[in-house]
């Protein structure tokens, strides 16, 4: 079974929407614990993967199906467990969570399954596309903007042009990065 990047983006959105629907269901302290728990247990996974022990059939399917060919098993899930559980902890406001969850699980997975069907590169990125940075803000503004507002559009900017650069760093950690650190500046 060959992992198709469209259903792999889907999953990440629907990962994105389960964290925002997680946050305003649970709250955010109950949701940075399932968060941990769900890294550390993959942390495990990986390790175990990493010692050449089979992990069962369902995971394996579920590694088989949504890793990118070459990547270390887990790596994508765990950066973007990171990367929650860094905006659940390093953000004070939950308006700002939401916003940066919607940001990380919209505008990513949007970038993505848009700017693979774009065909005009960025001068600064030859992977990326004008369609993909562009699809990353207008799919994960709306969102943004009615979870805090207008300052989640600056933010929107930012991390869209961030996933844009050349890096060796994930991408989802970025997008955190960006979150936190503009939600910081503009405050809320």
């Amino acid at each position: 079974m060959i992992m198709n990047e469209d259903e792999r983006q889907i999953f990440h959105l629907a990962l994105g929407l389960a964290c925002i629907a997680m946050v305003q269901l649970l709250g955010v302290e109950i949701s940075a614990y399932i968060v941990s728990v769900s890294l550390i247990i993959g942390l495990i996974l990986v390790h175990i993967k990493l010692s050449y022990v089979h992990l069962g059939k369902g995971l394996e399917w579920l590694i088989e199906r949504f890793e990118r060919p070459g990547a270390l098993a887990g790596y994508g899930a765990l950066t973007y467990n990171a990367a929650v559980l860094a905006i659940l902890t390093l953000i004070s406001s939950q308006p700002q969570i939401l916003a940066s969850l919607a940001i990380l699980g919209i505008g990513d997975a949007a970038s993505t399954i848009v700017g693979k069907r774009s065909k005009q590169k960025l001068p600064y990125n030859a992977r990326k596309t004008y369609g993909g940075t562009l699809a990353f803000f207008i799919f994960s503004a709306p969102f943004a903007f009615l979870f805090a507002g207008p300052s989640a559009l600056l933010v929107c900017v930012a991390a869209a042009l961030a996933e844009s650069l050349e890096s060796r760093i994930d991408d989802n950690l970025i997008i955190a990065v960006v979150c936190i650190l503009l939600f910081k500046l503009v405050g809320g």
